[in-house]
């Protein structure tokens, strides 16, 4: 009988351990497929981001145009030009 329950024994450890080494298997197919997909993402991305660095360059050289055509419609006036002496409030000052 003890024979028996050794015999059952070793092959549910035999089985064990085909399960375990499976598993090992698994995680390395797994692991190389996720580092493949986020080498990948990152070369997808790379462009991505020149294209917004790019847009963002125009939106700042846009508000710059803007600023100064502004500028022009309120009359060319700047803090130099209004007086050394004079000094406006500003506005948004809270104090």
């Amino acid at each position: 009988m003890s024979d028996i329950f050794l015999g059952v024994i070793a092959v549910s450890v035999l089985v064990m351990a085909a399960i375990q080494v499976a598993v090992i298997v698994m995680a390395a197919r797994v692991a190389r497929r996720v580092d493949r997909m986020a080498a990948r993402l990152e070369g997808d991305l790379r462009p991505l981001l020149a294209s917004v660095q790019g847009m963002v360059q125009d939106i700042g050289r846009a508000t710059a145009a803007f600023k100064s055509l502004a500028g022009m419609f309120r009359g060319g006036r700047s803090k130099d030009a209004r007086g050394a002496g004079v000094e406006e409030d500003d506005p948004l000052f809270i104090g």
